[in-house]
């Protein structure tokens, strides 16, 4: 099976392993998994066992993921989510998802136990078992002094984009990179073969692969950029495409 997933073995082992233990009639909880993870747990286990995902925020892009034999009834609860409203003084600037983000990292916190972090109103969705030692220790954000309060209702997750419109001689990887992140071409290359540069959620380190609409770029340590190609061309046979920068 796992030469069919090529850069994921290690999570489909772990994903097997999951499966062995839903076998014996355990009930699997993991942390928070991408889509792309979350897709990968559908191939591998979804003809076998009943699959459930929660992001604790309607919308979310980060869920935890319940696998179990089909007699489990679950309930909400079961996910072990706590959705966090982050309260403070904007008298230093606004707060982004960047700032949370950095601010958890430099705690040590892993990135698996953070869901989704919204913006409107800023808050963030995280496994409960690590939501006392981040309501403890996240205490300033930047200059901010912040307040962790429990939010007991349900929020929606609202991204927004800044958009920049480009005309490309060719919806390559490398090109694509190179001109949404302001990088000259050979910086392209040599972060896309680093492994530095991810398409819809996974490493992707071929130069020439050729993007299509609705494909997420990350760049490390620049973000990441949706892109919507228009569908239009130009004389000159240029895509014209726009870059949705999440913000």
């Amino acid at each position: 099976m796992l030469e069919h997933f090529k850069g994921d073995e290690e999570l489909v082992s772990k994903i097997q392993d999951y499966g062995l233990q839903a076998e014996r009639g355990k009930l699997i909880l993991t942390k928070f998994l991408n889509p792309h993870e979350r897709k990968i747990v559908h191939d591998v286990l979804g003809h076998q066992f009943a699959i459930y995902e929660e992001g604790g925020l309607d919308g979310a892009e980060n869920k935890r993921v319940i696998i179990c034999q089909d007699y489990y009834d679950i309930t909400p609860e079961d996910f072990k989510i706590k959705v966090f409203v982050i309260d403070y003084n904007d008298h230093f600037g606004k707060l982004t998802h960047r700032d949370v983000l950095g601010a958890l990292m430099h705690l040590g916190i892993d990135r698996s136990v953070i869901g989704d972090i919204c913006e409107k109103p800023l808050a963030m969705s995280v496994c409960e078992e690590n939501s006392a030692y981040i309501q403890m220790n996240l205490n300033k954000i930047k200059r901010s002094h912040i307040h962790l309060r429990e939010n007991m209702g349900r929020l929606s997750v609202q991204i927004d984009y800044t958009t920049k419109r480009f005309y490309l001689s060719s919806l390559r990887l490398d090109k694509v990179v190179a001109s949404f992140f302001k990088l000259s071409r050979t910086k392209a290359q040599e972060a896309i073969l680093r492994g530095d540069v991810k398409v819809n959620y996974k490493v992707n380190m071929n130069i020439a692969y050729l993007l299509v609409d609705g494909d997420m770029i990350s760049l490390r340590h620049y973000g990441r950029v949706k892109l919507s190609d228009t569908k239009n061309i130009t004389r000159n046979e240029n895509h014209i495409v726009d870059a949705l920068y999440y913000k």
